[in-house]
């Protein structure tokens, strides 16, 4: 079985959070499962993961611009 993680190296956050872009898109489409191999893992994603994706999305993103010399993204601070 091929995986979208094939030839990706996990180490760099510059390269994985591309993928996991897929892998939200395809769930936000309506997939209702996506798999992946990682290496001998296996990892599925359902769409109840969206905001644990989203997440993980933001911080491999962060950590890319930290790494390419970029200041990383800034979010508003709310008070509730």
């Amino acid at each position: 079985m091929s995986s979208i993680f094939d030839g990706v190296d996990m180490s760099n956050p510059c390269l994985v959070y591309p993928k996991l872009e897929e892998v939200l898109n395809r769930l936000l489409a309506g997939e209702m499962v996506v798999r992946a191999r990682v290496g001998e893992d296996e990892r599925q994603w359902q769409q109840s993961q969206i905001p644990a994706l989203q997440a993980r999305i933001r911080q491999l993103k962060s950590e890319c611009a930290r790494k390419s010399g970029q200041r990383p993204p800034r979010r508003a601070i709310t008070f509730g």
